[in-house]
């Protein structure tokens, strides 16, 4: 397993390659990566994912092997080697009641799993690793569903891209 990545789209075909036991990322996760490839910051936003990608994979392996003093934001918060930061900056594991109630947005977070989770392949996804603070619209987003307790015991990643693909009401 690398340390290190070159930007988002390596951070991608790692995870794919090395985290597939505790993590699913289907192709059609990965949308728009070119511009944040070659964005100044392609280099630090490609690390951070892969940091975020890896940890949500050793979040999933812990799971599965008996923690369950709550969901990914209480592992973070518990200080894993492994672990992202559970703070408001770094990770939401939701959306605000606007964007929820708002079917242009809310149809936005609406993305593909095992039908194992759910019978028609599709969830709505609210969490969500920020890997940038600012950069405005392009800013990284990684949505994620968290199923460690469910019938696939992984994390289904609905999303690696640009913010812009999934607004709010201040990106509207």
């Amino acid at each position: 397993t690398p340390d290190q990545v070159q930007d988002l789209s390596e951070a991608v075909l790692a995870a794919q390659t090395y985290l597939g036991q505790w993590l699913t990322l289907p192709d059609s996760a990965v949308r728009e990566l070119e511009d944040l490839d070659n964005s100044p910051n392609g280099f630090s936003w490609g690390n951070t994912t892969w940091r975020g990608l890896r940890a949500l994979a050793a979040y999933a392996q812990d799971r599965s092997d008996g923690w369950n003093a709550g969901g990914f934001w209480e592992w973070c918060a518990s200080g894993p080697l492994l672990g992202w930061p559970a703070t408001s900056k770094k990770l939401s594991m939701t959306e605000s009641d606007t964007v929820q109630r708002t079917p242009k947005l809310a149809r936005t977070r609406v993305f593909e799993v095992d039908q194992r989770v759910d019978k028609s392949g599709k969830v709505t996804m609210l969490a969500h690793l920020k890997i940038a603070e600012g950069g405005g619209p392009l800013a990284p987003r990684v949505y994620f569903y968290d199923d460690t307790g469910g019938a696939t015991g992984v994390v289904h990643v609905g999303l690696v891209g640009p913010h812009y693909l999934v607004p709010n009401m201040s990106t509207n």
